[in-house]
């Protein structure tokens, strides 16, 4: 029998798998929200507000050391009213405080953030993980909190609570949301002359450690670089595609990429898997295999992809946010493998190989245990031991299914099966252009149920709700929220589901541009209805995921191009003169938004108009053409006759019709379409022709 626990809290009825963690600490934890506001202010008490997500290793070490320890849990109780919050359900809440954190701690802070606010929510002390005494050099939790119960019982409160105000008053006069000037198309240049010299020339990826994979820096190499014929974009986007995939950073046996590496040599993970990190893999890798062709590529896309439908996808067709580092009390325990573990599964002759192959050594490489990681290629492997290409190829995946199916009977790391709208957003973008792109249709499907599971469940009163989990949508969206899934939507309208999508696409921008943006500006990431969200912020830089303003840039550019109507247009200038402050004095940080300044000015972007006949001819040949080949900033809409609802929201299409009852292609290029073609061989060639080589 369980032993009933000696200490509940306020968690307990959350539906975060992160407070729910902390339901039982000894910690008198609130959720954020307003009975902790008017205990704070009723009892006269500073807040201690605790910021982490479940997955985070960090935040499970402080839980162990600090909040489950009844001593230390007396004296938080005694000093503060203390608030949990999981990052990914209030991304907003941690982004300003975390701001707020970087300024105070001169310089980077993570997970566990611990922020000390007046009952006004006004931050006047901030730090990461804390021990729960002092030492090696670290302030104690417990010391802390003397510290602060001392201060704010004497006169030094009132000099503490005017630096809280004025740190408010210097972050709100920095808020910038409008430019004057759209940046130079010059930019584009000098930013990826910037990225290469950052670069490492060895293992790919930037130099220094921890590595994160930011992938859509790849994207913009392809999109850019590449298309100019720039050498060194392409060596950089191999390299480091390559390196990352061979690397432990990538699950060998299941498939997907973990959170970072602290290595150079992406062998040494933090193990922790999130749904955006494997979205934007996904889509670079995708880009990489239409350009070069690769198969490499093509099956790293697909074992994303078929991890995320295996272990991250709900029966109802959502996707779950991530997977912990830890299982029994170890990082990493789940994926590593000795030499004897090995030897178990496949026997000594094909464990010998394996073990070669995947570098599993009995001294191991991470804690006495291995990494499965590839020194060589699968061709390299091969010809260093003289087997045939074909044959060891087969008998490797053989001997990867027998081990995955080995470890599938180990302890499993925590899985927050949290439902998060804007991830979801992104993975419905990538499930969908590659689906299309590699004609398989379980992508397709997943991505549809995926964005059908959203509107049902996360999509109520005319907007949009940020979580659900275990029956409950709660959480009021924000900019991220709608601008990731405004991406994914006009994927689908593209890809040829209907009308249904460009309608709710707009009216989600609709949204967005009513509520959310700054005159004459880019967006906020709130809409400003919250009165306990202290300050409005405008978001620009990119981090593991691009911004809010970014992406919906992106959108705007898009929508341009599907419908031609002028308010998209000047409304991703606003984002881009908003930007353009940013991107002068480093550009690197705001990478996601070189994207966009490039489908700003690629003057050969092109809208495929496809007007289908009765019969749909040659749908499915232009749609493998359209997907399959690497077409930069290309938009593609699917007409179909009697469809009232694109005319209204298109009115140009009325012009756009099938000639002499035929199938025919409308190539457009900004705004002028050139002469209708009937001809399958001309469509052929006119798509070709635009394809980057």
């Amino acid at each position: 029998m369980n032993e009933k626990p000696s200490y509940t809290n306020r968690l307990i009825s959350q539906k975060s798998p992160y407070l729910l963690q902390h339901a039982h600490n000894p910690v008198d934890w609130y959720p954020w929200g307003q009975e902790a506001f008017d205990a704070a202010k009723m009892s006269d008490k500073p807040i201690l507000l605790s910021v982490g997500y479940a997955t985070c290793h960090w935040c499970h070490v402080m839980e162990k050391e600090s909040f489950e320890n009844p001593e230390v849990a007396k004296l938080l109780n005694e000093t503060f009213i203390n608030i949990k919050v999981d990052r990914e359900e209030l991304p907003e809440i941690d982004s300003l405080y975390m701001e707020f954190a970087q300024g105070m701690m001169s310089g980077a802070a993570g997970w566990p953030l611990n922020v000390i606010l007046t009952p006004d929510l006004q931050p006047f002390f901030a730090a990461t993980y804390l021990p729960p005494f002092s030492r090696h050099g670290l302030m104690g939790l417990t010391d802390l909190a003397g510290r602060i119960h001392e201060v704010w019982s004497s006169e030094e409160r009132e000099q503490v609570v005017m630096q809280a105000a004025q740190v408010v008053q210097v972050f709100a006069s920095t808020v910038h949301a409008q430019g004057e000037e759209i940046p130079e198309k010059e930019l584009l240049q000098d930013v990826e002359d910037l990225l290469l010299k950052m670069a490492d020339p060895v293992h790919g990826g930037m130099k220094g450690v921890p590595k994160f994979p930011i992938f859509y820096h790849y994207n913009f190499f392809l999109h850019y670089g590449v298309r100019r014929g720039e050498s060194r974009a392409i060596f950089f986007l191999e390299r480091s595609l390559d390196k990352m995939r061979r690397g432990g950073i990538f699950d060998q046996l299941g498939g997907g990429f973990s959170r970072y590496s602290v290595d150079e040599e992406w062998l040494i993970p933090h193990f922790e898997k999130m749904l955006y990190d494997n979205a934007l893999a996904a889509h670079a890798y995708l880009e990489a295999w239409k350009f070069t062709g690769k198969n490499f590529y093509k099956a790293t896309t697909e074992a994303i992809l078929d991890y995320i439908l295996t272990e991250m996808r709900s029966q109802d067709g959502g996707f779950y946010s991530a997977e912990d580092a830890d299982s029994e009390g170890h990082e990493g325990l789940f994926y590593t493998w000795k030499p004897d573990e090995v030897f178990q599964v496949l026997g000594q002759k094909n464990g010998e190989l394996f073990c070669e192959f995947f570098d599993v050594t009995p001294q191991g490489n991470f804690e006495g245990r291995n990494i499965l990681h590839m020194p060589l290629t699968n061709e390299e492997f091969a010809a260093q031991k003289s087997l045939q290409s074909d044959q060891w190829e087969k008998n490797l995946l053989q001997m990867k299914k027998e081990m995955l199916k080995a470890r599938s009977h180990r302890v499993h790391p925590l899985k927050d099966d949290k439902v998060l709208t804007g991830w979801n957003g992104l993975m419905i973008f990538s499930m969908i252009e590659a689906g299309r792109a590699l004609q398989n249709e379980k992508y397709v499907d997943a991505a549809l149920q995926a964005a059908q599971f959203i509107k049902s469940h996360l999509w109520e009163e005319g907007h949009l709700l940020r979580r659900w989990r275990d029956g409950e949508a709660s959480y009021r969206a924000g900019l991220e929220e709608y601008a990731f899934l405004i991406r994914g939507v006009l994927s689908l309208f593209e890809a040829g589901f209907g009308t249904q999508w460009l309608g709710w696409a707009i009216q989600m921008a609709e949204i967005l541009m009513n509520e959310y943006k700054a005159e004459g500006g880019a967006f906020y990431q709130t809409d400003g209805t919250d009165q306990n969200i202290i300050l409005r912020k405008c978001h620009f830089s990119d981090g593991a995921e691009p911004s809010g303003n970014a992406i919906h840039c992106e959108n705007l550019l898009r929508l341009y191009q599907i419908t031609s109507e002028e308010t998209y247009i000047e409304q991703a200038e606003d984002v881009l003169k908003g930007a353009k402050k940013y991107l002068d004095n480093y550009a690197p940080g705001y990478c996601y938004h070189m994207l966009n300044l490039d489908r700003y000015y690629d003057i050969k972007a092109t809208t495929y108009v496809i007007a289908l006949n009765n019969e749909e001819e040659y749908k499915k040949e232009l749609m493998a053409l359209l997907y399959r080949e690497f077409i930069p900033n290309k938009s593609v809409i699917w007409r179909r006759e009697n469809d009232e609802a694109l005319m209204r929201l298109i009115p140009f299409l009325e012009e756009q019709k099938p000639v002499n009852g035929r199938t025919t292609l409308y190539p457009c290029k900004k705004g002028i379409c050139q002469a209708p073609i009937t001809d399958f061989r001309e469509m052929k060639e006119i798509i070709e022709s635009d394809k980057v080589k």
